[in-house]
């Protein structure tokens, strides 16, 4: 698509729409980059439904429109939906959201095209970079019944770009403050009869804003599809990613706020180093039987291989006026995964009514082996209370990581997982109004788990087996062609070591996996020809029986049993084009959520906000400049004995059109340089502190 023909982004991430009309001269050519409510998504439904069609709220956030605002990471690209929080930090691999009142890599679920891969330690790292996306589809509330255990809140599935038989250039070229450098690319066209390929690269590097703070990574799409017969699809694609994160974990609070006068420090170790590589190969086949049926099957091997080596722990000494730095950790995961997944999909009738049905399975061995300096049996582990040190804050010299522990890093874990599910999902029209759609998954897991012993210790394998069970059932009721009414129940569970089920840890080998169910009641409507789209959804989920860290209990190991952690909500987004020169959309999510305590009593959930909103207008005063601007709020998050502020950031993007190719950018983050917190680190009053003002420039340029 030409660059003079992104003549209006939808800046909305809520509501999950598109209106794309007839090729038109430039002046009156509209592109509003969501979905129609009648195009089909992947993350609701294996049976292409139309958003419409599925009973839960669906968001759609274009991949023009996140490149347009100069996101440049999918958490920043996804926190944009309504609800969706970031708490993203090199600990979980910068991806952890928080949605509908919980929080962590099993509380939504990311997928890659349609598919979950296992996390382990709280960690998913692929996939990161958003250069190569088309889009991203986000489905609120439980998706463990579409894709297994986890899930919880919602599910975000990113869809890569593919390949077309038309000739197709782009190149991006950024440069910013602290060094920020950016260059991608992407061609796609015609191979040989039949045969059509398309490569994307991205390469970026940045200083970012504090000392020490180094950050680089790259990223590669590659896929080649094969029209083999009329019928029969075969697509081979592998993607790979390496990543060298900003190696940062925040500072410590000074009477339950920043110090301003420290944030610019990383306090970690000069030599302190981050590195995550992910890359996965896939085999597809898309095969139509005939028009009613379609059968669909994929091979997969990824490879994941993640380290670190940091100083992690802050405390600030108000009578010395030091700070003691500790947990110098070295973790390194290597996990492979490969798997075959494989559905068919019907459309005939019963009784005559029109019936929509999927069934398919999926099979995946892992293999795990886990490295650190902090087994419990080895001689040279790390010391918890003695390898630690103190640095002055006015004259910070960030040290070497082995000046403060010799201790050195050792096989510490491996496991072997076996996993074989089971699912199906059906839609029945029971009248020219209401439908009825459902959904059903079985898993079985088998986790073969040791924890490595040295000296004269003894090991002690673990087995675990998990049989997750879950469902949905809703109805769709629709009031006129415009109009759409629904209600779901669904149920999920996860796994009570937060969805790792990799690592089998002693104190949950007689657990059970961990239920959710929801209740969700929606409407979505379209007016003005499309022009006018909003959508609200009120939901309640509960959680039941919970294992967390004993709070009165220093042995980390040591869990208590909470019963019940539950909340409930309204969401609701707007979008309204107001001509061919002015977009607006709004969106907020209202949400009251607390969970049982150990004591009987109940307590606001860690970093749930109350309110969350997201704001923005895109406007073309002329035919060659647009003008973006993005509000984003977030409500003050509980967390421990300090709740994480509230805050309001504010992004603009200034566009020019040089010629029919190309476009020049500027875009503004954080223009009023709003001081919050990104996150907290798990010991409590250490934050991280949020990017803030940027500027930056892209050169766009499209053949």
């Amino acid at each position: 698509m030409k660059l003079t023909r992104l003549s209006a982004y939808t800046l909305s991430a809520v509501s999950p729409l598109i209106l794309a009309q007839e090729k038109q001269p430039l002046l009156e050519e509209v592109y509003v980059f969501g979905q129609k409510y009648t195009d089909a998504v992947d993350a609701g439904s294996r049976l292409g439904l139309s958003i419409k069609d599925i009973p839960a709220t669906i968001d759609v956030i274009n991949g023009d429109a996140i490149r347009h605002r100069g996101d440049l990471s999918v958490l920043d690209a996804v926190t944009r939906s309504a609800g969706f929080i970031g708490n993203g930090n090199p600990g979980n691999g910068g991806t952890s959201i928080t949605a509908r009142g919980f929080t962590g890599q099993d509380a939504v679920t990311k997928l890659y095209d349609g598919n979950q891969y296992f996390t382990l330690a709280g960690t998913i790292t692929f996939p990161f970079d958003t250069w190569a996306i088309d889009r991203i589809d986000v489905l609120k509330g439980p998706a463990s019944v579409l894709y297994g255990q986890g899930g919880v809140a919602g599910a975000i599935n990113i869809v890569p770009k593919i390949a077309s038989d038309e000739f197709g250039l782009d190149i991006r070229l950024t440069a910013g403050e602290n060094n920020e450098r950016f260059i991608g690319a992407g061609i796609t066209g015609t191979v040989t009869h039949n045969v059509v390929s398309r490569l994307d690269i991205s390469q970026r590097e940045s200083d970012n804003f504090v000392n020490n703070g180094s950050s680089e990574s790259d990223m590669l799409a590659f896929s080649l599809q094969w029209q083999a017969t009329e019928d029969i699809t075969l697509t081979l694609r592998h993607d790979a990613g390496d990543q060298s994160p900003l190696r940062y974990f925040g500072i410590p609070l000074v009477d339950g706020k920043f110090n301003k006068d420290w944030l610019e420090l990383n306090l970690n170790a000069e030599d302190s180093r981050i590195r995550y590589q992910d890359d996965i190969t896939r085999a597809i086949m898309d095969w139509d039987i005939s028009d009613n049926l379609s059968f669909n099957a994929e091979i997969f091997s990824l490879d994941t291989d993640r380290y670190w080596q940091t100083i992690e722990t802050y405390a600030y000494d108000s009578n010395s006026g030091v700070i003691q730095r500790g947990d110098p950790l070295i973790i390194r995961h290597q996990l492979e995964q490969r798997g075959l997944r494989a559905s068919l999909v019907s459309d005939s009738s019963i009784g005559g009514m029109a019936w929509k049905s999927s069934f398919g399975f999926e099979t995946t061995d892992v293999e795990m082996k886990y490295t650190s300096n902090f087994n419990p049996s080895h001689p040279n582990r790390v010391d918890w209370g003695g390898d630690v040190d103190t640095i002055d804050p006015h004259n910070f010299d960030p040290g070497l990581w082995s000046d403060i522990t010799d201790s050195q890093a050792a096989l510490d874990q491996k496991s072997d997982v076996n996993q074989l599910a089971f699912f199906a999902e059906s839609q029945l029209i029971l009248t020219t109004k209401l439908a009825l759609v459902a959904g059903l998954r079985m898993d079985r897991i088998e986790t073969d788990y040791e924890r490595l012993a040295y000296g004269d210790s003894v090991a002690n394998p673990l087995f675990q087996e998990i049989d997750p069970l879950m469902f949905r059932l809703g109805t769709v009721y629709n009031f006129n062609d415009n109009m759409a009414f629904y209600g779901q129940y669904s149920t999920g569970e996860t796994h009570p070591n937060g969805g790792d089920i990799v690592r089998v840890r002693a104190n949950y080998r007689e657990s059970d996996t961990v239920g959710v169910e929801q209740y969700e009641f929606g409407v979505k409507q379209s007016l003005q020809e499309n022009r006018l789209n909003w959508n609200l959804a009120l939901f309640e989920v509960t959680k039941t029986n919970l294992l967390i860290d004993d709070p009165d209990s220093s042995d980390p190991t040591d869990r208590v049993t909470i019963p019940e952690q539950r909340s409930q909500g309204i969401e609701a987004g707007l979008e309204y084009l107001f001509d061919t020169n002015v977009t607006g959309y709004a969106n907020v999510a209202v949400i009251d959520a607390e969970r049982d305590s150990s004591d009987g009593s109940s307590k606001a959930t860690p970093y749930v906000p109350e309110v969350t909103f997201n704001t923005g207008i895109l406007f073309r005063p002329v035919d060659y400049i647009q003008v973006t601007a993005d509000l984003r709020y977030v409500d003050e998050r509980p967390y421990k004995d300090t709740p994480l502020d509230a805050y309001t950031i504010v992004d603009l993007s200034l566009s020019w059109i040089l010629q029919e190719n190309m476009r020049l950018t500027m875009n503004a983050k954080n223009v009023t340089d709003e001081l919050y917190a990104t996150s907290d680190h798990w010991a409590g009053n250490q934050w991280s502190v949020g990017q803030p003002r940027s500027l930056s420039f892209s050169l766009d340029v499209n053949f």
